[in-house]
Protein backbone atom coordinates (compact mmCIF):
# COMPACT_ATOMS: atom_id res chain seq x y z
CA UNK A 1 0.00 0.00 0.00
CA UNK A 2 1.19 3.52 -0.73
CA UNK A 3 3.51 2.33 -3.48
CA UNK A 4 2.93 4.08 -6.79
CA UNK A 5 4.33 3.28 -10.19
CA UNK A 6 6.42 6.41 -10.77
CA UNK A 7 8.60 4.98 -13.52
CA UNK A 8 6.50 6.64 -16.30
CA UNK A 9 6.80 9.96 -14.47
CA UNK A 10 10.59 9.63 -14.25
CA UNK A 11 10.75 8.69 -17.92
CA UNK A 12 8.66 11.76 -18.77
CA UNK A 13 10.99 14.05 -16.76
CA UNK A 14 14.03 12.51 -18.46
CA UNK A 15 12.52 12.95 -21.92
CA UNK A 16 11.58 16.57 -21.17
CA UNK A 17 15.08 17.46 -19.95
CA UNK A 18 16.71 15.76 -22.92
CA UNK A 19 14.39 17.59 -25.33
CA UNK A 20 15.14 20.94 -23.64
CA UNK A 21 18.87 20.35 -24.06
CA UNK A 22 18.33 19.31 -27.67
CA UNK A 23 16.46 22.54 -28.42
CA UNK A 24 19.13 24.50 -26.52
CA UNK A 25 21.93 23.04 -28.63
CA UNK A 26 19.96 23.50 -31.86
CA UNK A 27 19.53 27.19 -30.94
CA UNK A 28 23.32 27.55 -30.66
CA UNK A 29 23.98 25.71 -33.91
CA UNK A 30 23.71 28.71 -36.32
CA UNK A 31 26.08 30.84 -34.23
CA UNK A 32 28.46 27.92 -33.80
CA UNK A 33 28.54 27.13 -37.53
CA UNK A 34 28.94 30.76 -38.59
CA UNK A 35 31.87 31.32 -36.26
CA UNK A 36 33.34 27.96 -37.21
CA UNK A 37 33.40 29.00 -40.86
CA UNK A 38 34.72 32.51 -40.14
CA UNK A 39 37.25 31.94 -37.35
CA UNK A 40 38.00 28.23 -37.06
CA UNK A 41 37.57 25.57 -34.44
CA UNK A 42 39.79 27.00 -31.70
CA UNK A 43 38.24 30.45 -31.77
CA UNK A 44 34.67 29.14 -31.77
CA UNK A 45 35.31 26.80 -28.84
CA UNK A 46 36.97 29.65 -26.93
CA UNK A 47 34.02 31.95 -27.64
CA UNK A 48 31.41 29.38 -26.54
CA UNK A 49 33.50 28.58 -23.47
CA UNK A 50 33.56 32.28 -22.51
CA UNK A 51 29.82 32.43 -23.13
CA UNK A 52 29.10 29.63 -20.67
CA UNK A 53 31.72 30.71 -18.12
CA UNK A 54 30.23 34.20 -18.01
CA UNK A 55 26.99 32.53 -16.82
CA UNK A 56 24.93 34.11 -19.57
CA UNK A 57 22.54 31.11 -19.63
CA UNK A 58 21.52 32.14 -16.10
CA UNK A 59 20.63 35.57 -17.43
CA UNK A 60 18.66 33.98 -20.27
CA UNK A 61 16.47 32.10 -17.78
CA UNK A 62 15.83 35.38 -15.91
CA UNK A 63 15.10 37.21 -19.16
CA UNK A 64 12.62 34.58 -20.32
CA UNK A 65 10.79 34.75 -17.00
CA UNK A 66 10.58 38.55 -17.23
CA UNK A 67 9.20 38.30 -20.77
CA UNK A 68 6.52 35.87 -19.64
CA UNK A 69 5.66 38.01 -16.59
CA UNK A 70 5.32 41.09 -18.80
CA UNK A 71 3.07 39.32 -21.27
CA UNK A 72 0.88 37.92 -18.49
CA UNK A 73 0.50 41.27 -16.76
CA UNK A 74 -0.27 43.03 -20.04
CA UNK A 75 -2.91 40.45 -20.90
CA UNK A 76 -4.38 40.62 -17.41
CA UNK A 77 -4.44 44.38 -16.93
CA UNK A 78 -4.37 45.51 -20.59
CA UNK A 79 -1.49 47.83 -19.84
CA UNK A 80 0.26 47.78 -23.22
CA UNK A 81 -1.04 49.90 -26.06
CA UNK A 82 0.77 51.02 -29.15
CA UNK A 83 0.01 54.59 -30.06
CA UNK A 84 1.22 55.59 -33.50
CA UNK A 85 2.93 58.94 -33.50
CA UNK A 86 4.72 58.84 -36.80
CA UNK A 87 8.02 59.54 -35.02
CA UNK A 88 9.29 55.97 -34.70
CA UNK A 89 9.73 53.94 -31.56
CA UNK A 90 9.64 56.10 -28.44
CA UNK A 91 11.84 55.17 -25.48
CA UNK A 92 12.19 56.76 -22.08
CA UNK A 93 15.06 56.73 -19.62
CA UNK A 94 14.28 55.07 -16.28
CA UNK A 95 16.80 54.70 -13.49
CA UNK A 96 18.29 51.29 -12.72
CA UNK A 97 16.80 51.12 -9.22
CA UNK A 98 13.26 51.57 -10.56
CA UNK A 99 13.79 48.97 -13.28
CA UNK A 100 15.31 46.55 -10.78
CA UNK A 101 12.42 46.97 -8.36
CA UNK A 102 9.94 46.28 -11.17
CA UNK A 103 11.58 43.16 -12.57
CA UNK A 104 13.49 41.50 -9.73
CA UNK A 105 10.48 40.85 -7.52
CA UNK A 106 8.57 38.49 -9.82
CA UNK A 107 11.72 36.55 -10.65
CA UNK A 108 12.87 36.12 -7.05
CA UNK A 109 9.34 35.28 -5.86
CA UNK A 110 8.82 32.63 -8.53
CA UNK A 111 12.35 31.29 -8.04
CA UNK A 112 11.98 30.87 -4.28
CA UNK A 113 8.55 29.28 -4.63
CA UNK A 114 9.89 26.80 -7.19
CA UNK A 115 12.98 26.25 -5.04
CA UNK A 116 10.84 24.98 -2.17
CA UNK A 117 8.87 22.71 -4.50
CA UNK A 118 12.06 21.38 -6.09
CA UNK A 119 13.68 20.85 -2.70
CA UNK A 120 10.73 18.75 -1.60
CA UNK A 121 10.76 16.77 -4.85
CA UNK A 122 14.52 16.21 -4.66
CA UNK A 123 14.34 15.01 -1.07
CA UNK A 124 11.44 12.71 -1.87
CA UNK A 125 13.10 11.05 -4.85
CA UNK A 126 16.34 12.01 -6.56
CA UNK A 127 17.02 11.57 -10.25
CA UNK A 128 20.03 13.15 -11.99
CA UNK A 129 17.81 14.95 -14.49
CA UNK A 130 16.68 17.29 -11.69
CA UNK A 131 20.07 19.02 -11.94
CA UNK A 132 18.69 21.00 -14.90
CA UNK A 133 15.73 22.10 -12.80
CA UNK A 134 18.07 23.15 -9.98
CA UNK A 135 20.08 25.22 -12.45
CA UNK A 136 16.96 26.96 -13.78
CA UNK A 137 15.43 27.63 -10.36
CA UNK A 138 18.66 28.92 -8.85
CA UNK A 139 19.16 31.19 -11.83
CA UNK A 140 15.77 32.77 -11.13
CA UNK A 141 16.88 33.43 -7.55
CA UNK A 142 20.42 34.61 -8.35
CA UNK A 143 20.16 36.47 -11.68
CA UNK A 144 18.35 39.58 -10.47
Amino acid sequence: SGCYNLIPVFDWVKHCVVSIFLVFFIAFLPLFLQELVEYGTGKVLLHLGKHFLSLSPIFEVFLTQIYSQTILSNLTFSGAHYITTGHGFVTTWISFSILYSRFAGPSIYMGMRNLLILLYASLAIWIPHLIYSWFSVLSLCIAP
